[in-house]
């Protein structure tokens, strides 16, 4: 499985584990290129060297997860990772393609029908963590103007690192992603259900 960053990395691995999914290894994408470039850009360059690994002849099988921060756009640009490196990429979310003989597919987070990305899919375990982060973080985001940023993505993140900063006494600059591995934030929370199904029916959507 290759995922944009450090804390898709730490929500997948700790939601593999809380719900006893198959066994997957994860990286993210700058563990997967020599120029150690991470985030969306980086899947290209992790699939172009993936193949001269030691250990790809063990792979049954590659799941790239990133953001579906556009419609569509999104989607396309994963889909890159492969066509840009001659491989088939699958043609919608449901669909599989090939690397080299070895099912491909991509699963766009929230959902590929939902615009958002790893911080919208969590704002349910985080209000559920903590009941009064969503008022207070709202109010928080609109007297600072985060709210009325341009990037979508920019403010998802602002409101879940306003809540723990604001909530987690312990560590207040801890990220998302090791929040969930400390067990502070719950992978079982139901906003991770769609997510989890997915991945425990991988092998047989890939055939193997």
């Amino acid at each position: 499985m290759l995922c944009e960053g450090e804390d898709d990395k730490g929500v997948l691995e700790t939601l593999v584990s809380a719900r006893h999914l198959p066994d997957f290894q994860i990286c993210h994408s700058a563990e997967c290129n020599p120029e150690k470039t991470g985030g969306k850009t980086g899947f290209v360059r992790a699939i172009k060297g993936m193949e001269a690994l030691s250990g790809f002849r063990d792979l049954r099988g590659i799941l790239i997860v990133t953001d579906n921060d556009t419609l569509q756009a999104s989607f396309a640009d994963a889909r890159r990772a492969f066509t840009d490196n001659g491989h088939a990429a699958p043609v919608n979310p449901n669909a599989v393609g090939d690397m080299l003989g070895k099912p491909v597919a991509i699963l766009m987070i929230p959902s590929d029908t939902v615009v958002g990305d790893l911080e919208t899919l969590c704002l349910p375990a985080i209000h559920a963590q903590w009941p009064n982060a969503q008022q207070c973080v709202t109010a928080f985001l609109n007297c600072s103007g985060a709210n009325s940023w341009a990037k979508r993505s920019s403010i998802s993140k602002a409101r879940a690192r306003s809540a723990a900063v604001g909530f987690y006494e312990p560590d207040p600059y801890m990220g998302i992603g090791h929040l969930f591995r400390h067990g502070v934030l719950s992978a079982l929370n139901p906003c991770f259900d769609t997510i989890a199904t997915f991945l425990q029916n991988f092998d047989t959507m890939c055939g193997i």
